[in-house]
């Protein structure tokens, strides 16, 4: 078997996860794919800080995120879209704060009823 370096490319590509299609792209950043659930709403050279607010039923445009860090202000059913088609749902509750490393290509989608709300820190 030969292992060229598109072979090989493609091997870590499917040990990673990630789909053909969205390998080589670069994705817009959440407030740049969805300036209507985004908000930056203070930044300096090192951080951005943005409010994020998706509507029951609300769902975002594919984007990815640098490291980040997050902090929930309300309770929240999101549902995460794969660019695969695979999904996965999560309920953090207000007040819970995660620190996450770089997240790839994703749409976040509002389950809930309610508004779901939180405050996201980005590297500038």
């Amino acid at each position: 078997m030969l292992k060229t370096p598109a072979t090989i490319l493609a091997c870590c590509a499917l040990w990673l996860g990630l789909p053909g299609p969205v390998q080589g792209q670069t994705l817009p950043r959440s407030y740049v794919a969805s300036p209507d659930i985004y908000q930056v709403i203070a930044q300096n050279e090192q951080f951005k800080v943005i409010a994020v607010t998706w509507k029951p039923g609300q769902r975002d445009v594919l984007h990815a995120h640098p490291a980040n860090a997050v902090y929930y202000l309300s309770d929240c059913s999101l549902r995460i879209h794969a660019p695969d088609g695979s999904t996965r749902d999560a309920q953090p509750r207000a007040g819970a704060a995660i620190v996450q490393a770089p997240i790839p290509g994703h749409v976040l989608e509002n389950i809930g009823s309610a508004d779901c709300r939180l405050v996201m820190f980005e590297p500038s």
